[in-house]
């Protein structure tokens, strides 16, 4: 009995020291001296070398998060402690080695051009009347210089006004990372606007209210990027001529007065066709009307309110 009990003694004794020394093993975390990155988001295994007996509590620790990184940031030894103290309070039996402190950068990539000229064609589209598909971005320099973080960085043109020049754009470009500015870049853009406008086709006096023969469509490079030109012939009838206009001129809005042929509230001369037969009564107008607009008008006579299209000053026809 007296050598069962000391066989058990000492199989007890054995089991204690190591559990002891399985409690005493510790959890190495060994820094890097430099640490490259991909992600902004920093964890553990970023800038260490991790070991220790339970791989569960190991892979917990090398997925512990360390803040984010937006260029170069300094780890030191002091604060990753403090950090795995923090988001593991009874793990005691933890051992930090290796640098004093890691030196952490973020992996760069230069953006592809066809990435510019996409916010360049979205940034133009907004601040000008031209579509994107009238938008041609030929070539982008300077892409060398700009460098971005690998990750979710989105980017925008910076000015919010019309260039000076499509040929040679010089633009501010913006990088945002999580919806913060990340740091900024200019480049160099050769841009060319193709697109449909309306253009003079005859000699059309000062003063003179433009007509459907005195102008025509024209596909043609834009290259006045401050010009605001009628894109819509229909747009211009009726207007007056500010100034005289050439054959070939390509139509700018500020060279155009519009023109309300007929006035809200005032008396105008109703025409209407039957067949052959033509009659032409008083009515008032409900809105103002330009040339060939069409509005509301009410009959005198019968107090009707009827649809007209204008047809010259204080006159309208009746609209089927």
């Amino acid at each position: 009995m007296p050598a069962i009990t000391a066989a058990m003694f000492v199989v007890l004794t054995c089991y204690a020291i190591a559990a002891a020394n399985l409690a005493a093993e510790p959890y190495t975390v060994c820094l890097r001296t430099q640490a490259l990155v991909k992600s902004t988001t920093l964890v553990l295994a970023d800038i260490a070398e991790l070991s220790g007996e339970d791989e569960a509590l190991v892979t917990k620790l090398a997925r512990m998060p360390l803040g984010s990184v937006a260029d170069v940031r300094l780890l030191r030894r002091s604060e990753v402690l403090s950090l795995i103290r923090s988001f593991f309070p009874g793990l005691e039996n933890v051992s930090l080695t290796g640098a004093e402190f890691t030196r952490v950068s973020v992996a760069t990539r230069t953006p592809e051009a066809a990435e510019i000229a996409a916010i360049l064609k979205a940034h133009l589209a907004a601040v000008s009347s031209w579509r994107e598909d009238e938008i041609e971005v030929r070539s982008i320099d300077n892409l060398k210089a700009m460098e971005l973080p690998l990750g979710d960085i989105r980017m925008r043109v910076v000015s919010r006004g019309k260039p000076s020049d499509y040929r040679k754009m010089l633009v501010l470009v913006e990088a945002v990372l999580d919806g913060k500015p990340l740091r900024t870049f200019w480049v160099k853009a050769d841009v060319r606007v193709h697109a449909q406008v309306a253009q003079v086709a005859r000699p059309v006096p000062y003063g003179r209210a433009l007509q459907a023969d005195d102008l025509h469509q024209i596909l043609c490079e834009i290259e006045d990027p401050r010009a605001d030109y009628i894109r819509d012939c229909a747009e211009a009838i009726g207007m007056t001529a500010k100034r005289a206009l050439a054959p070939g001129d390509l139509l700018n809005r500020s060279w155009l007065a519009e023109v309300r042929l007929v006035r809200n509230g005032e008396m105008v001369r109703l025409l209407a066709q039957n067949g052959s037969v033509s009659i032409s009564v008083l009515a008032r107008a409900l809105q103002d009307g330009r040339l060939g607009d069409r509005i509301k008008v009410r009959n005198v006579d019968s107090d009707r309110a009827l649809t007209a299209v204008v047809i010259g000053r204080g006159e309208v026809r009746l609209s089927h």
